[in-house]
């Protein structure tokens, strides 16, 4: 309260208290009361406190907010961390690779008769075939390098998948997914050659197959726990020659398609799971010619594919960003001559 005004708003003041009570005196400490009251309520620090209080309560909720968004989390691993990808430089070793240097990380595990290059990873969880006593079997690999043999006959042990707590792996002109002790089982027409598997998180199925005499091949897409081709969706691709492998990606479907028939260029497309549209062509990037079974395609939890031939070469596929990846090689010198994969 300004000074000036003190002795008008003071009167003022006695008046009222005047008018209330009429004859009634008020308390002697009445007055001052009623003006510190006043005086509290023009306080300049009031304001003050009250931006202060709401600045801290802001800072609190951006702190807890820098904890509580799911965005705000570091990525799920895949394979054994993030920015690796497995590969096999030496038979029965399966070592971890950085994706950019190339440099072997470690080695994760060695898998006494390991077929060559069938690699599969879920999360933390390494997959792989190998011949055993009890004949060809899928060994799991857990993140400290223990091992567990699945029960069951593998297969003919050339192609393998996993995902979502399941594996999928070929036997005879049957597709195989098992998961703990349920086994479905989809078979595919003789005249149709499977050339790649993958498993979705949620337990979609997508096949690569093709005609045993033709280089072009479809991608076929099936619910969780079907047991045969009823009901399946097929990938609508317009590549001249068809895909050469295929990931999941997120609740999409990628597919490694060549740009034309004679080679060079390749690219990764993405289909909608559900109507088999497609919703992404893909860059387009130099490759040696590719074909069905020979490269490997595979994504991470960032959304980028390791496209993997071996000795042809390797690329990592990061939206329009294609940078080609060293050959996985060991410390001692020995080069995978099989596909990596995230």
């Amino acid at each position: 309260m300004k000074d000036g005004n003190s002795t008008r708003e003071v009167d003022l003041l006695r008046m009222q208290l005047h008018q209330l009570v009429e004859d009634v005196e008020p308390r002697p400490d009445a007055l001052p009361r009623l003006l510190a009251g006043v005086r509290r309520r023009r306080s300049p620090r009031r304001p003050l406190i009250v931006l202060v209080g709401a600045a801290a309560v802001a800072a609190t909720a951006f702190v807890v907010a820098m904890f509580a968004l799911p965005g705000q989390h570091a990525p799920e691993p895949v394979s054994v961390r993030p920015d690796s990808y497995l590969a096999s430089p030496e038979p029965g070793v399966i070592a971890a690779f950085d994706v950019l240097s190339g440099r072997e990380d470690r080695e994760v595990a060695h898998v006494d008769g390991a077929e060559p290059g069938v690699l599969a990873a879920d999360n933390d969880r390494i997959y792989t075939m190998a011949s055993t006593v009890d004949g060809r079997r899928v060994v799991e690999v857990n993140p400290q390098g223990g091992q567990r043999v699945l029960p069951g006959e593998a297969g003919d042990g050339r192609l393998l998948a996993a995902g979502g707590g399941r594996v999928a792996y070929l036997d005879g002109n049957d597709v195989v997914v098992v998961r703990g002790e349920n086994r479905q089982a989809i078979a595919i027409p003789p005249g149709l050659r499977v050339h790649d598997l993958a498993l979705a998180d949620d337990g979609r199925l997508a096949v690569l197959a093709g005609e045993q005499d033709s280089s072009r091949a479809a991608v076929l897409l099936f619910a969780p726990d079907a047991n045969s081709l009823a009901g399946h969706v097929e990938a609508v691709t317009d590549a001249p020659c068809g895909p050469v492998a295929i990931a999941w990606s997120g609740p999409d479907v990628a597919a490694l398609e060549p740009v034309d028939c004679d080679g060079g260029q390749a690219r990764v497309a993405t289909f909608a799971a559900d109507t088999g549209r497609k919703i992404g062509a893909g860059v387009p990037f130099r490759t040696p010619r590719l074909t069905a079974g020979e490269a490997r395609l595979s994504a991470d939890p960032l959304g980028r594919f390791l496209v993997s031939t071996g000795k042809q070469g390797q690329w990592l596929v990061d939206g329009s960003v294609i940078r080609p990846i060293p050959p996985a090689c060991s410390g001692a010198g020995e080069c995978a001559p099989d596909p990596g994969t995230f």
